[in-house]
């Protein structure tokens, strides 16, 4: 793959002739500088889509967790459209989180750490609990605890869904 560099004010930007390759392999071999940070959008054909794939490369970038990280756009789509739209992704975490978010820091935090480690073990306490190092149903007992703070409900998917998507937004977007 060749790779032709465009420095800019704030960034260094590639634009790589992939041909038929995978996207997945200059993911792979991207090794970014220390302290930095890489972003791949979809694969364009032509100079016309270059625009629109750089501008997808950013907010890839954006998905990035910590220095050294190489985002893949098309790995990280939820949370390329929540911080491509910052301000509904902030109502959302408020939406989802809000009283959470008031609580004392250490319960906030530990109601957060388990949500998202829940989330992470695809919705098993018990997973959720090793990792937590915790009993299963201190686990359960959280989410309750959650369910009742929020008036949400984790057995319905549209509430998993927007919950995964605040903490994600709490995340990237720091909300």
């Amino acid at each position: 793959m060749r790779v032709l560099w465009h420095t800019g004010a704030d960034a260094d930007h590639g634009i790589v002739l992939a041909g038929d390759a995978d996207l997945t392999a200059l993911a792979d071999v991207i090794e970014p500088p220390p302290g930095g940070r890489a972003g791949i959008s979809y694969a364009v054909e032509g100079l016309a889509a270059v625009g629109d794939a750089r501008k997808l490369a950013a907010i890839a970038l954006r998905c990035c967790t910590g220095d050294g990280h190489v985002a893949l756009l098309q790995e990280y789509l939820p949370a390329a459209l929540v911080v491509s739209a910052p301000e509904l992704g902030a109502a959302l975490a408020e939406r989802s989180l809000g009283p959470v978010l008031e609580l004392e820091p250490s319960d906030r935090d530990i109601l957060l750490d388990t949500l998202t480690v829940w989330l992470e073990t695809d919705g098993s306490a018990v997973r959720a609990g090793s990792r937590l190092f915790c009993h299963r149903n201190t686990v359960l007992n959280r989410l309750r605890r959650y369910e009742q703070l929020t008036g949400r409900c984790l057995s319905h998917p549209q509430d998993v869904v927007e919950l995964s998507l605040a903490l994600t937004a709490r995340r990237l977007l720091r909300v």
